[in-house]
């Protein structure tokens, strides 16, 4: 059941926004699922907070995002179906939360759905990836093989800790997954800083098979790169947005803001792209943090959502 809480719809006449066409049908075309869960982070020795992130996201999505949009020609409510399915338990620890959300976006994925996961810490993103890696496997997509895209500052994938996976580790989880190998997985690494990403790291994603788009090299143009690095994958695409990779002056309410990185626009655009391109089956979005700041980065968040869905719409074909 979703979990809106006091944000109610906001009803103005002639002026839908997008709450007002959410269902809880699990069988619509995107599904939104939060992960209220901020302990693989804390494992990392990083800022706590994330945990809230699906919560503010809920209040700002109340009041945001025009259903009929006069400027692109697009009217959402007509194209496409969205639901909110709500939240995995927050009160349930990080490996049975990870356990009931691959659960969770693998039964959306059966109903022809897009799972749309809004965190939360990025370990979610090994949790999300395997419900994709799952349905690959026991043939509930059409494809053989998966790309995961993780537009990132940093390239997650260090060492458990303690034997315990945490929010820096979910690629490193995912790339030594004996599932994951059986489908040659292939991790790219987008938009990564190296001021914020070891030698070693780096090493091992490209000795994994892995490929690095730093952001100096992608700067100049990254909505342009990461159409080209959309365009060139066959197999299912699982884009993993940690929004640190947007600038702190855009995007301050993260567990770990960056001085530069991609711009609000950059993002934007870049959701668009994935909403609208045909082999893109899984988007999740992390390491929002309300309590860092707690109203322009969800409502950044929200017009996120908001343009995959845009992009959504425009796709000619249902997956």
């Amino acid at each position: 059941q979703s979990t809106w809480g006091f944000a109610k719809v906001m009803a103005r006449a002639g002026d839908p926004r997008l709450a007002s066409i959410l269902s809880t049908n699990i069988a619509s075309d995107v599904v939104i699922i939060g992960f209220p869960h901020d302990e693989g982070i804390l494992r990392n020795k990083g800022r706590t907070g994330a945990r809230l992130g699906p919560e503010y996201f809920r209040r700002h999505l109340a009041k945001m995002g025009t259903v009929n949009n006069p400027e692109v020609g697009i009217d959402i409510g007509a194209s496409i179906t969205i639901a909110d399915i709500g939240d995995i338990d927050a009160e349930l620890g990080l490996e049975e939360a990870h356990d009931k959300l691959t659960q969770s976006g693998k039964e959306v994925i059966a109903n022809k759905g897009i799972p749309f996961v809004v965190g939360g810490g990025n370990d979610q993103s090994f949790a999300n990836g395997m419900a994709v890696v799952k349905s690959i496997r026991e043939k509930i997509l059409k494809y053989e093989t998966l790309t995961v895209i993780n537009i990132d500052a940093h390239l997650d994938v260090r060492p458990l800790i303690d034997g315990q996976r945490h929010s820096g580790s979910p690629f490193r989880q995912l790339l030594e997954d004996p599932d994951f190998n059986a489908i040659n997985g292939r991790l790219i690494e987008f938009a990564a800083q190296g001021s914020q990403c070891s030698h070693d790291h780096t090493r091992y994603v490209l000795d994994h098979g892995g490929v690095v788009h730093w952001w100096g090299a992608i700067r100049a143009n990254p909505v342009g790169a990461f159409k080209e690095v959309l365009d060139s994958i066959e197999g299912a695409i699982f884009v993993s947005f940690d929004i640190d990779s947007i600038t702190g002056a855009d995007c301050p309410g993260v567990s770990c803001p960056s001085t530069q990185g991609l711009s609000s626009a950059d993002a934007l655009d870049m959701m668009r792209l994935a909403g609208a391109h045909p082999r893109v089956v899984m988007v999740d979005v992390s390491e929002l943090n309300p309590e860092v700041e707690n109203y322009r980065t969800p409502r950044l968040v929200v017009n996120m959502f908001y343009e995959f869905c845009l992009g959504l719409a425009t796709r000619s074909l249902r997956l």
